[in-house]
């Protein structure tokens, strides 16, 4: 029962984070490009470390590390190669995160520029928008 349970389990996680991230680069993104660094109102990148901050929550991190751990224990649990390359690309988004994007974030936090930050943030975080979807596909092809 729980074999059966857990890929759409893993689908659903991966699906919710991807989206996540897409929307995020889809609508966030965009906007704080749009804010003028050093005019009128909030800096994009005093708006960014807002939005890190508010983002660490139960939720967030539950899909964060929720999904790869699903995925890895779909693949384990019932290895096929469509579960077991969902899986490798759910840990590989997480790798990208903890690698890239935390970092970038820590030294956006210190007061670093948003001008430094927002090219290669912005290309980490496709990358693990993008395996996040793909995982979830791959998992749901699965099943």
């Amino acid at each position: 029962m729980l074999t059966d349970l857990l890929p759409t389990t893993a689908t659903l996680a991966g699906g919710l984070l991807g989206g996540v991230y897409l929307a995020f680069d889809l609508a966030v993104l965009p906007a704080l490009r749009r804010v003028p660094v050093g005019g009128p109102g909030p800096d994009p990148g005093d708006t960014m470390r807002a939005i890190n901050v508010a983002i660490v929550r139960p939720s967030f991190l539950a899909l964060l590390f929720g999904a790869p751990a699903l995925a890895v224990t779909a693949a384990v649990l019932g290895p096929t190669p469509w579960s077991v390359a969902a899986a490798a690309l759910q840990v590989g988004g997480l790798v990208v995160t903890v690698a890239v994007n935390v970092p970038h974030n820590d030294r956006l936090a210190a007061g670093g520029p948003w001008s430094a930050f927002v090219g290669p943030w912005l290309r980490a975080h496709r990358v693990r928008t993008a395996v996040a979807l793909l995982g979830a596909v791959l998992t749901s092809v699965g099943l």
